[in-house]
């Protein structure tokens, strides 16, 4: 509910310019490749369609996942800190150790941790490239909301970049707190624990025993 919601309430991005055909159709084929690994739990498969940046945040959470103290989780944004909660959360720390930006992604994607919900039911709607980047409106149905997927075209093709997706979820967290009349850490562990199948405490915030 609460990923849903974040992409119903996001800001719109200004649309540069109009997209070639070449370019529109391989976009497409990126986000319906995506599409397609996310809801058949391809992990793996879903990592060759996102951009390299992607991962490498990937990368950064699980080293904040395992090394970050209270403190310095609580110096992120709210959108990171509850990627890095999730992180902590729901892999043993002995399986992170062991693993990349890549790993964590397709780990998530192998369980149903990400994207599932955001783009069951999401379509590309008008599409536009501005050089080596391009942003399509997301379409339900036959509607198109004044949200934004970006791309970028990298050595290999056109890949999908979720991070954008990620850091403008932080004034909605915001709102919902200040909705809520409760601080950043207390919402953050009100999404954590929506999104949870298992209890969480406060403990999460400690860094695991090295």
């Amino acid at each position: 509910m609460f990923r849903w919601l974040i992409l119903c309430l996001l800001f719109a991005l200004s649309l540069p310019a109009r997209a070639d055909d070449g370019d529109e159709a391989a976009v497409r084929a990126v986000f319906a490749g995506y599409k397609a690994a996310v809801l058949a739990r391809k992990g793996d498969r879903a990592a060759d369609h996102v951009t390299t940046g992607t991962l490498r945040e990937y990368a950064r959470y699980r080293d904040l996942a395992l090394t970050a103290s209270r403190t310095q989780l609580e110096a992120l944004p709210m959108s990171e800190r509850l990627q890095v909660l999730i992180i902590r959360a729901r892999v043993p720390s002995t399986a992170l150790r062991t693993m990349d930006g890549r790993d964590v992604f397709a780990y998530a994607v192998d369980r149903g941790w990400i994207g599932r919900e955001g783009v069951e039911r999401s379509e590309l709607g008008t599409l536009q490239v501005d050089g080596d980047t391009a942003a399509a409106r997301l379409k339900i149905g036959r509607t198109e909301l004044p949200v934004d997927f970006e791309f970028e075209r990298e050595a290999t093709g056109w890949r999908f970049n979720l991070i954008p997706l990620t850091l403008m979820s932080e004034d909605v967290f915001r709102q919902l707190a200040r909705q809520k009349g409760v601080g950043e850490n207390a919402m953050v562990m009100t999404l954590l624990r929506d999104l949870m199948e298992t209890p969480v405490d406060d403990r999460i915030w400690d860094a695991p025993a090295p």
